[in-house]
């Protein structure tokens, strides 16, 4: 009688939930896009088909999160036992002895080694499209180049009208990612091994450590929210656009504000000098009911914090709150939905007033960010800044051109201790990476592309590694659990 074998899938377990996992993280925003199309603009049933089969097609291609998600998993679980087999298989036919096992020393190589080349695949994966891109360029730029020699032999050789240098950077926000989350895990891995040394922290200076560690995270994320705020106010390119954006919707200022400030720090709204400007704040003037000389640098020096205010009065702690209110309404608009549908996935979790406990405290976080970023502006140029500085040391033009607002940006992001501690890790390694993405180009030559790809495919190395030797502390707050959970075999 024969029997028959099953197929055993366990080792496939982690790369189905790293490829199901991606894909869903993918799909789902777009599909709640599709969803507010559909209620926006009536389209006929064959193109609502057609566009909901492209949402649900594109993700599955080749080159996009969900294939890369699974090559990096893949690397990081399938090919380590792919590995041992053939090491053991070496060292039994070698040294004639059964070796059962590797050292752990070993086995850690062999899985960032693993890890590091599936990172190093898929980030190739990712940048894929671009490689056609290229191809189908350089032939239609070749097709171009000799028939234009053919009628013209004599000519120069320049490039076509149609030429495009070639550009990299697509992948470079996952990148910083990586590399974030990277940085934290080395930073704990050698905090803690080092813990038994004479010279560590913790033995000498005890209550610095304990400072250090908890405060760490607010650090990481007031520093970072201060970039992102100013690459906001002055350098708007820098940042994705869907952030961008976001951040405008919560701060809803009036444009023409920002434009003043902007001007003022290019030195085309200059305080005494009539430099054609008047005209961009006197019709906000008109618009609140205050005199239009307010919206005049060459008549009002400085513009007086009641304009900036828009309309709440002249006091800038009244506003302040008033802004921590309008704030706090628009965060739960957001937060609740989101408890309701964790509430949902887990009922046991959390009870309903525990859930509204939760959205109160994160939108009071966001809340005060906002309160306080307006208020750092507020007391920079008007309450604090000129008591601490003569006019002629810091004159109203320099608080405007940029000192103001940089005081509402080192002042914003402490609204993180509202936060829970251990929500304040994910938030700080949220804005981290756009942080620095902020500081570096988005696009570069394409001829350095093997940097970003080296840098990817060893902060994720790094942190894969650090999950399957048993370290799995050192990768902290839902990465560690999310990954954790794919990684199970």
């Amino acid at each position: 009688m024969e029997t028959t074998r099953r197929v055993d899938i366990t080792p496939l377990k982690p790369v189905l939930r790293a490829y199901t996992l991606a894909y869903l993280s993918v799909t789902g925003p777009r599909l709640l896009d599709f969803l507010r199309t559909l209620r926006k603009q009536k389209l006929s049933a064959q193109e609502k088909l057609g566009l909901l089969y492209s949402i649900l097609n594109t993700s599955t291609q080749v080159n996009r999160f969900p294939t890369a998600a699974a090559v990096i998993v893949g690397g990081a679980t399938i090919l380590p036992r792919v590995a041992r087999t053939l090491l053991q298989w070496l060292f039994s036919s070698t040294t004639k002895t059964n070796s059962s096992h590797l050292s752990g020393r070993i086995n850690a190589r062999l899985h960032f080694l693993c890890s590091f080349l599936s990172a190093w695949v898929a980030f190739g994966l990712l940048n894929r499209d671009e490689a056609w891109v290229r191809k189908r360029a350089k032939s239609r730029t070749t097709a171009t180049v000799d028939a234009s020699n053919l009628e013209l032999p004599n000519q120069h050789h320049l490039p076509p009208p149609s030429y495009h240098p070639h550009y990299a950077g697509k992948t470079i926000d996952f990148t910083l990612f990586a590399f974030c989350r990277a940085l934290d895990v080395a930073a704990i891995t050698t905090w803690t091994r080092t813990r038994s040394k004479s010279w560590h922290p913790e033995h000498k200076t005890p209550a610095l450590a304990n400072l250090i560690r908890k405060t760490a995270d607010p650090w990481i994320f007031a520093a970072s929210a201060a970039i992102i705020m100013w690459s906001w106010f002055y350098s708007p390119h820098r940042l994705p656009r869907a952030y961008n954006r976001w951040i405008s919707n919560v701060a809803d200022i009036d444009g023409r504000l920002i434009q003043a400030l902007r001007l003022a720090r290019q030195g085309d709204f200059v305080y005494g000098q009539d430099t054609g400007q008047a005209p961009l704040l006197t019709g906000l003037c008109h618009e609140l009911g205050l005199p239009e000389e307010y919206g005049d640098p060459a008549k009002t020096v400085p513009i007086p914090c009641e304009l900036y205010h828009c309309g709440t009065g002249k006091s800038c702690e009244v506003h302040a709150m008033s802004r921590f209110w309008r704030s706090w309404k628009f965060a739960m608009e957001l937060y609740v939905p989101l408890q309701v549908l964790t509430r949902l996935r887990s009922p046991s979790t959390k009870s309903p007033l525990e859930g509204i406990r939760s959205a109160a405290r994160s939108s009071s976080f966001l809340a005060a960010f906002v309160a306080m970023f307006y208020y750092g502006v507020c007391l920079a140029r008007k309450r604090l800044g000129p008591r601490l500085f003569s006019n002629k040391t810091v004159s109203p033009q320099m608080w405007d051109s940029g000192l103001c607002v940089l005081a509402g940006c080192l002042a914003c992001g402490w609204s993180i201790l509202l936060e829970k501690p251990s929500r304040r890790q994910e938030i700080a390694f949220f804005v981290a990476p756009r942080a620095i993405a902020t500081i570096l180009p988005r696009v570069y030559d394409k001829r350095y592309v093997r940097r970003e790809q080296a840098v990817f495919a060893t902060s994720v190395a790094v942190v894969l590694t650090t999950l399957k030797t048993g370290n799995d502390r050192n990768v902290r707050g839902v990465l560690g659990r999310v990954l954790g959970g794919i990684l199970k075999e």
